[in-house]
C-alpha cells in the first residue's frame, strides 16, 4: 500500500483533506488510522473493504479534535492555544504518510502571511479586559508581535511566537501600570511592520458586556456592547412590563439580553455581523470566559448618516451564567 496523494501543509481542515492510495497487491481490507503527532493518539479510524485504490477525507475527524476555543482565562499578554491548528499523520498497512500541519483558517496556498482578525484597527477595551489577535504565518516567518502600552509613562514587551501556523496572540493591558490609557501591537514579519492594532484602553459603561465568537476564518474575535436593553433586577420587572410588554418581561425571567452596539462604520458593522455565523459564542468578563448562545438567526442593523448600529439577543449556555 502506498500514499499517492496527500493535502498539503498548512490546508484548512473546515475543507475537504483527501488522502489518496493504492494497494499493489490488488483488493484487500484497509484499515486507515489518523494519529495526532502531539499526543502520538489515534484520533480517527477508517475502514476500508476489498478495494484496490481510492480516497479518504480526514477533515472531519480533525474538526471533532480541533475545536477552536478560546482560552478559559487569559492574565496577560502572549501566544494562547486556541485549537487552530493540528499536526497529523495517516498509518495503514504498516505505511505512514509524511506528517502534516493542518489549521482552522482558509488561506491562499502561497501565502507567506495573512492577517486573521476582521475587526478595524482601532479597538477599545477595559484595563483588565484582553483581546485575541489571530493570523497565519508559514514556518520560514519570523514574526513578532511588540506590544506598546502608553499613560503615565510608556513601556513595551515582545512575543516570539516559536512557529508558523494559525496563531493567536492575547493583547491585554494587564501586563502593564493601571494608568495605562492606550496600546499598540505591532506584527512585524521578518522585521518590517505588516499590521498595527490600536487600542484605547478605559472602563466599560455599567451596562456593557464583551462577547467573543469565531470569524469567517475560524478565528477569535471581541467586541465590547456598551449598551444592553434588559435589565436583570427583579426589582423592576413591573416597570419593565409596563414600558416594554410581557414579551420583555419574559426575556429577563429566562435570563435573556439584548445587546447594542456602539455607532460604528461598515467594515466594523460587517465584523460583527458574523457573529450570527459562529459555532460558539462567549460572554468574557475580564480575563474570564463563560459559553453562550446567540437567540436571534439574523443581525439587526439600524443605519444612521453612514454609521449604523447592531443588535444581538443572547442567553445562557448552561445553567450559573449570570449574563
Amino acid at each position: 500500500m502506498k500514499f499517492t496523494s496527500i493535502p498539503a501543509a498548512y490546508s484548512s481542515f473546515n475543507s475537504p483533506l483527501i488522502y489518496e492510495f493504492m494497494n499493489e497487491e490488488g483488493e484487500q481490507d484497509t484499515l486507515f488510522e489518523i494519529v495526532d503527532l502531539a499526543t502520538n493518539e489515534v484520533i480517527g479510524r477508517k475502514q476500508l473493504y476489498a478495494t484496490a485504490g481510492g480516497s479518504i477525507d480526514i477533515a472531519p475527524y480533525l474538526r471533532r479534535r480541533a475545536r477552536v476555543l478560546l482560552p478559559q482565562s487569559v492574565e496577560g499578554c502572549g501566544v494562547v492555544d486556541c485549537a487552530t491548528q493540528i499536526k497529523v499523520k495517516v498509518t495503514a498497512a504498516g505505511v505512514s504518510s509524511s506528517s502534516r500541519n493542518f489549521i482552522a483558517a482558509k488561506v491562499s496556498p502561497d501565502a507567506h502571511y495573512a492577517l486573521l482578525t476582521h475587526q478595524m484597527a482601532q479597538r477599545t477595551m477595559a484595563h483588565d479586559e484582553f483581546d485575541i489577535v489571530a493570523y497565519f504565518a508559514m514556518p520560514d516567518a519570523v514574526v513578532e508581535v511588540v506590544v506598546e502600552a502608553s499613560g503615565k509613562g510608556t513601556e513595551s514587551l515582545s512575543i516570539e511566537p516559536s512557529s508558523g501556523g494559525h496563531r493567536c496572540i492575547a493583547i491585554s493591558a494587564r501586563e502593564f501600570d493601571g494608568a495605562t490609557t492606550s496600546l499598540k501591537a505591532t506584527i512585524k514579519v521578518d522585521g518590517q511592520v505588516a499590521d498595527t492594532i490600536e487600542y484605547e484602553i478605559k472602563p466599560n459603561l455599567q451596562g456593557a458586556r464583551r462577547i467573543a465568537w469565531l470569524n469567517s476564518d475560524s478565528s477569535p474575535e471581541l467586541y465590547t456592547f456598551p449598551m444592553r436593553k434588559s435589565i436583570l433586577v427583579e426589582a423592576v420587572r413591573k416597570h419593565i412590563e409596563t414600558l416594554w410588554g410581557r414579551e420583555a418581561a419574559s426575556l429577563e425571567r429566562h435570563n435573556e439580553l439584548k445587546l447594542l452596539s456602539a455607532y460604528e462604520p461598515q467594515q466594523q458593522i460587517e465584523a460583527l455581523q458574523e457573529i450570527v455565523h459562529s459555532e460558539r459564542l462567549w460572554l468574557v468578563r475580564g480575563a474570564e470566559v463563560e459559553s453562550i448562545e446567540l437567540k436571534t438567526e439574523r443581525i439587526l442593523v439600524a443605519p444612521n448618516d453612514g454609521m449604523s448600529i447592531v443588535e444581538i439577543d443572547i442567553c445562557s449556555a448552561e445553567e450559573g451564567v449570570r449574563l
